[in-house]
């Protein structure tokens, strides 16, 4: 190993904790906009009215049932699988596809 090996070597390594701060910090940041974005968007979603939220494939008893057992960053996306749901068109139980 030579002297500028040995010298990038402990740059390096010295950087490292630096480094690794500086993703913790950002990654609690993110962290926190998600929080603040989701928590914004659960009270858009209960100041609407019972017609606009059914509008959009929800009802109120969604919103209250997701923010209270759904982590605040999985929220908006239970939601949307909520809505997705019950917009998705249903089979019959008794007509089976693969005897068609």
């Amino acid at each position: 190993m030579t002297r500028a090996d040995s010298d990038a070597f402990a740059m390096t390594a010295a950087a490292r904790p630096v480094g690794i701060a500086r993703h913790a910090v950002s990654s609690f940041m993110a962290a926190v906009s998600r929080f603040w974005k989701t928590r914004q968007a659960m009270h858009q979603l209960s100041e609407m009215s019972d017609w606009q939220l059914a509008d959009i494939g929800l009802t109120r008893c969604d919103i209250d049932v997701v923010s209270l057992s759904v982590p605040h960053g999985d929220a908006t996306r239970a939601l949307q699988e909520i809505a997705a749901d019950r917009t998705r068109p249903r089979m019959p139980n008794s007509v089976n596809p693969l005897q068609a």
